[in-house]
């Protein structure tokens, strides 16, 4: 089983990476490198350097690589940065993630693992935050819409019962 890991070669994702490469599964990375490098990857790990909303792309590296399982970390988190360019922040983790899913459906991928931020959960009463813990009821920042039709859980729900893949 190989696992892409994109955003594979950032930060957390490329953590994702070495744990997956040292359990002795077969991983490969799709990556921009906007904020990532390619020196935070194991040696032996196929990188691929493009936009996980290349639907091509992405499917070009499921079916090279037989692709049973995506864990997507290619996601935009600073809160600041979204605030001043939300078109930018909506591409990225809302439309990448629906062309990521298109293809993951489109090539019969079936396990997919969302890394999401853990700014949902505000300022924590316990660190580290567990999965159970309370999120703060939101004031929306001005001048912003309410959560839409199309925002990433909404999305994830229906390509869910849609198509049967599985969201961790």
């Amino acid at each position: 089983m190989t696992v892409l890991v994109t955003g594979g070669a950032g930060y957390i994702g490329s953590h994702m990476v070495h744990a997956l490469a040292e359990a002795g599964q077969s991983v490969v990375v799709i990556d921009n490198l906007s904020t990532g490098f390619s020196a935070f990857l194991p040696e032996g790990v196929p990188l691929f350097i493009g936009d996980a909303a290349d639907e091509n792309l992405v499917e070009g590296v499921i079916a090279a690589h037989g692709v049973e399982s995506i864990v997507h970390f290619a996601g935009s988190v600073v809160v600041p940065d979204s605030m001043r360019d939300p078109l930018a922040y909506y591409r990225n983790n809302t439309m990448t993630t629906r062309s990521l899913l298109n293809a993951a459906v489109k090539c019969g991928v079936n396990n997919f693992i969302f890394s999401s931020t853990a700014a949902v959960y505000g300022n924590p009463d316990q660190v580290p935050v567990p999965e159970h813990a309370p999120t703060p009821r939101w004031r929306q920042p001005p001048g912003s819409a309410p959560r839409s039709m199309c925002s990433e859980p909404t999305t994830r729900r229906r390509t869910e019962a849609a198509s049967g893949i599985s969201f961790t």
